[in-house]
């Protein structure tokens, strides 16, 4: 079931980033293009200011990300391997530093077939691509194997479409570290009654820092030995298995926006103070007070007067307009052109008439009949200044 919902998260990761791959090039500089320097690597650390990446060859660089940085392709996560453009000027330092131009994160994924010594196809769904790729990318790589192809972004117009790959991510297994033991470390996995045992050569590329009860992924080379006593497997490559962050939400009318946070008052006469930043995401219209919004946070409420959060996303869904026929649990809401069905509860609908300017605060949720329907959650009357 994990390894299920992981290549299910991995086929919307890639989805995201297919249209377009092959003819959407990155906005580089009008200048030389003699003075970019390209830079290959796997991610060790996501920031939000920079990327930690090391290289093939085991030099660990400090990407700088800037608002000029443009970036092509998926979200960039620790284990992917990346391309980097940068201007040729790295320093001397430990990690070495460059500023980051063009971060390029292209992935495909497949089914291997035809296997070859230059290449092989992939096949996922109706999609056919030829992979070429060297020698050494080949290793344990399998007919009939899964597997993730990391590129440039670049791709032919033939048919079938062919790239050239920067890194392949072949077999792998997801289990519970039970032990660490000399050289390596044993795991269970489900459905397996024998446990396995991870050898850790010295180039296997480490993304997490192993220890017992940690849900790992481990890339294999594709050499599978069992013993009656255990599994016996070599690492290439260990990922921490991503964990879902439970997230909770909370709604209120808005008090005080500040520099930082925004205090809103809940229903049950609650105050919170909502504190933000710069990774904070919003949706919807742009918040005032008066406002009743949404609230997205992980749960983390803190005991103090009054209480804090930290607001991951605040949304404000509006649809101003004026209220038309009343009736038993919903109204007609004539707004900018189109007419919106707005059910409400009784309370809500006592304080209604017809030809008042009205705005009703939703979860941002809209069937797509005729008309559309959304779920009043507040509503409040339009102030008209009067000179």
């Amino acid at each position: 079931m994990k390894k299920l919902f992981l290549m299910l998260l991995a086929m919307l990761l890639a989805l995201t980033s297919l249209s377009g791959l092959a003819e959407q090039d990155a906005e580089i500089p009008d200048t030389d293009l003699a003075e970019y320097t390209l830079l290959q690597g796997f991610v060790m650390d996501v920031q939000s200011d920079l990327l930690l990446v090391q290289t093939r060859d085991g030099l660990t660089v400090e990407a700088q990300i800037t608002e000029d940085t443009v970036f092509e392709g998926k979200d960039v996560t620790i284990g992917d391997f990346i391309e980097i453009v940068y201007n040729g000027i790295m320093t001397r330092s430990l990690p070495a530093k460059i500023t980051a131009q063009v971060v390029r994160d292209h992935m495909l994924m497949g089914l291997v077939s035809e296997l070859t010594e230059t290449g092989f196809t992939m096949t996922f769904g109706e999609d056919v691509y030829q992979v070429n790729a060297d020698a050494s990318l080949l290793e344990g790589i399998q007919d009939g194997m899964f597997v993730y192809v990391f590129f440039n972004g670049a791709t032919t117009r033939s048919l079938p479409a062919q790239l050239t790959a920067l890194h392949i991510r072949g077999q792998e297994t997801i289990g519970t570290v039970t032990e660490m033991v000399e050289g390596g470390f044993t795991m269970t996995v489900a459905g397996e009654e024998i446990p396995y045992h991870v050898a850790i050569p010295e180039d296997a590329l480490l993304f997490a820092q192993v220890e017992p009860g940690m849900e790992v992924i481990v890339i294999t080379d594709g050499v599978m030995t069992a013993s009656l006593e255990a599994i016996l497997v070599n690492a290439t490559e260990v990922l921490a298995l991503p964990v879902a962050q439970e997230l909770y939400d909370l709604s209120g009318i808005v008090t005080e926006i500040s520099e930082g946070f925004v205090m809103i008052e809940t229903f049950d006469g609650q105050t919170i103070q909502v504190n933000t930043s710069d990774e904070t995401l919003r949706e919807g219209k742009e918040i005032a007070v008066g406002d009743f919004i949404h609230v997205t946070y992980n749960g983390q409420m803190t005991f103090s007067l009054p209480a804090q959060v930290f607001g991951m996303k605040l949304a404000c869904y509006t649809h101003a307009g004026v209220v038309g026929e009343i009736t038993e649990g919903q109204f007609v809401l004539e707004a900018e052109g189109t007419t919106v069905l707005v059910r409400a509860d009784a309370d809500q609908l006592a304080s209604l008439e017809a030809g008042m300017e009205v705005i009703v605060y939703t979860n941002g949720i809209m069937t797509a009949s005729l008309p559309a329907q959304v779920t009043a959650e507040w509503i409040a009357a339009v102030q008209i200044d009067v000179e």
